[in-house]
């Protein structure tokens, strides 16, 4: 996941860390987002890219239309494309599935919560609802305090990825780092790893989290 300090270091960091996609989040790199598309331009490995909302966490305030506008900008940047469940219910992003899908670009929809685990009928009507709103991906990120919430994310992955949906799954706080294990372990499809420093609660570093995904 690549934010400002990150940029300094990406040109020779592809042939230092090993991972298969990069992730820019463009709402944390807006004020020098031509930097960064020209960056992106140079690149071999892959680009994910988020403008992510402020209300899950997205940096700068970004209102819908202008995140929709930035959006537009890099999409023909991208090879996969992640924005909100609940942004995709906006009039402003009331096409933007089929946009992305019409340029056969992959499509996460995600949800986040950053104080708690929301409950397992909420994180499953979440999954549900990104997969009938167009999402190629489901993915969600919340915070974890027992093992009885880990399993139920275990399960809901388990479930999704039998009947052949893909599905994105990691915790957050005092679990997140071994949820992150073992939910990559249980079919999480996209295991996120920081470049630099953490910018969630219970993140690996990408190459310690590749060494461990191999291992584990």
């Amino acid at each position: 996941m690549t934010t400002n300090g990150d940029l300094a270091q990406l040109n020779d960091i592809e042939s230092v860390v090993d991972f298969d996609i990069l992730e820019f989040r463009f709402d944390n790199l807006f004020a020098d987002k031509s930097a960064a598309t020209d960056l992106v331009k140079t690149l071999k490995t892959p680009i994910l890219g988020t403008v992510r909302c402020p209300e899950e966490g997205g940096a700068h305030s970004l209102t819908p239309a202008m995140r929709i506008e930035l959006y537009e900008e890099i999409l023909p940047l991208l090879e996969l494309v992640d924005t909100e469940i609940t942004s995709l219910s906006l009039p402003e992003f009331a096409n933007f599935a089929s946009e992305v899908q019409g340029r056969r670009i992959p499509l996460i929809a995600s949800f986040h919560d950053f104080e708690a685990f929301p409950g397992t009928a909420v994180v499953a009507k979440k999954m549900n609802e990104a997969f009938e709103l167009g999402a190629d991906v489901a993915k969600v990120a919340v915070h974890l305090e027992t093992m009885k919430d880990l399993f139920s994310l275990v399960e809901l992955v388990e479930s999704h990825r039998s009947d052949g949906r893909l599905v994105s799954a990691m915790g957050m706080g005092p679990l997140g780092k071994i949820s992150r294990l073992i939910l990559a372990k249980a079919g999480s499809c996209l295991n996120y790893g920081y470049l630099q420093q953490p910018n969630a609660p219970g993140q690996w570093s990408a190459r310690e989290l590749r060494g461990l995904i191999s291992e584990f």
